[in-house]
């Protein structure tokens, strides 16, 4: 009987196609890596040269049609094309923000296989290498030194080197020598600090929140999510504050508010630096603005049928400013001169135009009878072109800071200034378009309604004003408010951190490399 020996088992390899292992390979590829930066970078060079529709847009199909028909005028019949790719939404695109998710995919899987390699090289160095790798080194020396394998090894670690033998062989002792072998980790702190990057801003995309709110004085809080729920807030503006110094330089804004979610109230302060954190969110100070004025409308039987805020949004025109003493020196008036007229020019156009109004000012201190002087004025260059007449003064130009002597009257042009202005088009008790205008002067700033009637209506704050219409106005007064950023950012924590990884991993690379 005979026995046959069995042949030795080979050894397993894996055949055939393995797409794990593809993918694997792909993904921890270097140039495969390069390539989807480069392609992210295009990406986002298309989204900074084509115009990106206004984000509040995007909801709006009127309001997205209407963007659309002003870029045929640049892109022609490029436009629908371009539309259907979403080159003009390139960040909120799908193929943009999946090409970052392949991203992170990509840094996470070069990060995973080189963690492996890294910590083999640090903890378990090659110690032992052949004889002809002192000849062909890069950095080398040969010389002779007294004290023999002692001395080396001394010198080595009172320069903080971790010394150990490595082998003898032939009358020979190999030493291995390193010092910050730890210092290989930085390489991979940066890697991992890019990884933390990519995936806090995938965090603040698709968790984030962040929207903006006006918010003035005096009324109710403003919802801050789109739809409602049982998770709904509500911000809610109690004093918009400007600081100033003695001088009169805006040195601090900052703003007091109330919000408010379910049966919970949390107040607080806010700045622009120093938000206040409430539910989870933050809400800082994005903006202040004071052009705004508080109006009541009373119908003829009493019902009030306007009380809101009127948000002049920044739109102004020019008026003069003038200062005006009697007799004894006293201040008889000193404020901006609304315009209440315009005198057309020759030209069919308005650049020649004239804005006419009346200086009027208490002919003494505390008396209630008036006079009034015409004034006229032009926009010319970075100011204006003013001229003043009235009793006991001929028509006279005047230049900022001029004055002109009226009989008793010291009458100064102090000199330019912008005060709230604009078209209001469904003004109770109007049968048109009235010009609402808000001065300052005296007491305060008061407000100017021409369209009404046949001369203006002068709004003193807290002063109804009944006009030939049976219609009462009441200016309750000028009111601050504030823009405010509501803002939740889930991202931010790992991006703080990955800053510091990824500093703390290149000063480690650059400033304790491994010797």
């Amino acid at each position: 009987m005979t026995a046959r020996a069995r042949p030795a088992a080979r050894p397993y390899r894996p055949g055939g196609f393995d797409p794990l292992r593809t993918l694997w390979a792909l993904l921890s590829n270097v140039k495969f890596a390069l390539f989807l930066v480069g392609l992210a970078l295009v990406a986002m060079l298309i989204g900074v040269v084509i115009p990106q529709m206004p984000g509040p847009m995007r909801g709006n199909p009127p309001a997205r049609s209407a963007w659309l028909e002003l870029q045929r005028a640049d892109f022609g019949a490029l436009t629908s094309a371009m539309e259907r790719a979403q080159l003009f939404e390139v960040f909120y695109s799908p193929w943009f923000n999946g090409l970052w998710v392949v991203i992170v995919f990509a840094v996470t899987v070069c990060t995973v296989s080189r963690f492996v390699p890294t910590w083999r090289n640090v903890e378990r160095p090659q110690r032992k290498v052949g004889a002809a790798y002192f000849e062909r080194a890069h950095h080398r020396a040969d010389f002779t030194h007294p004290g023999g394998v002692e001395a080396v090894a001394a010198a080595l670690k009172k320069r903080r080197y971790r010394v150990e033998a490595a082998e003898t062989r032939e009358g020979e002792t190999h030493l291995f020598a390193d010092r910050f072998a730890w210092s290989a980790y930085g390489t991979f702190l940066s890697h991992l600090g890019l990884l933390m990057f990519l995936v806090g801003g995938v965090l603040t995309r698709f968790a984030g929140f962040d929207t903006t709110l006006a918010l003035a004085e005096q009324t109710p809080g403003a919802p801050v999510f789109a739809k409602p729920g049982p998770g709904q807030m509500f911000v809610r503006m109690i004093d918009a504050q400007k600081g100033v110094d003695s001088a009169g330089n805006i040195i601090d804004f900052r703003s007091a508010i109330e919000v408010t979610r379910g049966g919970r109230t949390v107040v607080c302060t806010t700045t622009v630096n120093d938000p206040c954190h409430a539910f989870g969110y933050k809400v800082h100070l994005a903006a202040f603005f004071d052009d705004i004025a508080r109006l009541t409308v009373a119908a003829p039987d009493g019902r009030v049928v306007w009380d809101d805020n009127i948000d002049f949004d920044n739109k102004a025109t020019a008026a003069p400013r003038f200062r005006v003493t009697g007799p004894d020196g006293a201040t008889l008036f000193e404020g901006e001169v609304p315009q209440q007229a315009t005198a057309p020019g020759t030209n069919p156009g308005p650049e020649d135009d004239a804005a006419i109004a009346q200086l009027r000012f208490p002919v003494a201190t505390g008396s209630e009878a008036e006079v009034a002087y015409a004034v006229s004025w032009r926009v010319e260059g970075d100011g204006l072109r003013l001229a003043v007449t009235g009793p006991g003064l001929p028509v006279r130009q005047l230049q900022a800071g001029e004055e002109a002597v009226a009989g008793p009257y010291h009458i100064r042009y102090t000199g330019p200034a912008s005060i709230p202005a604009l078209q209001v088009g469904d003004m109770p008790g109007a049968g048109g378009r009235v010009a609402v205008q808000m001065p300052s002067g005296g007491a305060g700033s008061y407000l100017v309604i021409n369209g009404i009637d046949s001369e203006d209506l002068v709004l003193r704050p807290g002063q109804p004003v009944t006009a030939a219409n049976g219609y009462t106005y009441t200016f309750a007064g000028r009111i601050e408010a504030s823009g405010v950023n509501v803002r939740r950012d889930p991202g931010d924590t790992f991006i703080w951190i990955a800053a510091g990884a990824a500093l703390l991993g290149l000063c480690i690379t650059f400033y304790i490399p491994r010797r």
